[in-house]
């Protein structure tokens, strides 16, 4: 299966998702966005800084959720001074996806101070960090980072994003998560639930890059299903929801792969095209109920995850791993 895996990644790298077509969804497709209120997680740098510019730059209230408040801090200062003249604004909020007891903070402090929120991009993720790595929880800190802590994060945000549905356009309220083109090398399905029932402590552990690879692509898949599960479970509520293949970006993620790093120059793009592609899934008119849970490619445009990924979805394995996932973060 792992073959097969990276023969549909190859494919889709060739064909689609490695060298997208132009960009059809750009800043001067955004509408003026006063009034409105976002939070991207991980937004200090790489594609989710691209993509809080647009939104500032188009006045919206955006929120840059971290852990560091001096990397928030300088990302704010720099979108600032390239937009002086937005009538939006810009806070940092601290939250730290590897230790889930820091999320329900976050979430309260963001609710002490807003009524709506327009969209929750959750852009924050990790590749290929050493497999010794874990959360404060004990997960394996890519499953940690990548699925857990935006799920329990979701779900302390959930109510406000209902509620803005009932006052905001239709269809304009939107819940993005992160997946990747590794999504075509996860597991048979996406998920292998002996390897979450060990908190993404993989046979492989002995290998150490291969086993990180496997992770990697796992969460990815996993976010595509959460994405499948949040249309199926919250399909009354307006809210959109994606997943997104942001494309094969130069970003800060690849800070743990010095191989990727050192050929980045000649197979990746600039971090400004993943921007682009988040920006689709947070504000393209082109997403909509009859496309609910879609999956999103470079540069903005609907995708497909693989195939047998998504045969899983029909067969009821997105809202198994929701529910998954619900039981083993009661708590927090």
């Amino acid at each position: 299966m792992l073959l097969y895996g990276m023969w549909s990644a190859l494919r889709n790298l060739v064909l689609s998702e490695g060298f997208p077509p132009s960009p059809q969804f750009e800043e001067k497709d955004v509408p003026d966005l006063s009034g409105k209120v976002y939070m991207v997680t991980g937004a200090a740098g790489g594609i989710g800084f691209e993509l809080a510019k647009i939104l500032y730059s188009k006045n919206a209230k955006v929120y840059i959720a971290g852990r560091s408040e001096s990397n928030g801090a300088n990302a704010i200062e720099k979108i600032k001074s390239e937009y002086p003249r937005s009538d939006g604004a810009l806070e940092f909020t601290h939250l730290d996806l590897n230790d889930l007891a820091t999320l329900k903070p976050a979430a309260d402090a963001f609710l002490a101070k807003e009524r709506r929120l327009d969209a929750l991009v959750h852009n924050a993720g990790v590749l290929r960090c050493p497999t010794s790595w874990r959360t404060a929880q004990g997960w394996d800190v890519q499953l940690g980072t990548n699925v857990v802590g935006p799920f329990v994060l979701q779900r302390h945000l959930q109510n406000i994003l209902v509620e803005t549905a009932k006052i905001a356009p239709q269809d304009s309220v939107r819940v993005v998560f992160l997946s990747s083109i590794a999504n075509h090398i996860s597991p048979h399905g996406g998920i292998d639930y002996t390897n979450l029932e060990a908190k993404g402590t993989s046979p492989l552990s002995s290998i150490d890059f291969i086993d990180g690879v496997i992770k990697y692509a796992q969460s990815k898949a996993a976010s595509v299903l959460m994405a499948q599960a949040f249309a199926q479970k919250f399909k009354d509520t307006g809210i959109i929801v994606s997943s997104v293949n942001p494309g094969n970006l130069n970003t800060p993620l690849l800070r743990h792969n010095v191989l990727a790093s050192y050929f980045a120059f000649m197979v990746l793009y600039a971090p400004r095209y993943g921007g682009l592609t988040e920006l689709f899934a947070t504000l393209s008119p082109d997403l909509n109920q009859s496309n609910n849970g879609a999956f999103v490619a470079p540069w903005g445009r609907i995708g497909s995850a693989r195939q047998d990924l998504m045969d899983s979805v029909d067969n009821g394995e997105a809202v198994k791993l929701w529910d998954w996932i619900e039981d083993h973060t009661q708590g927090f």
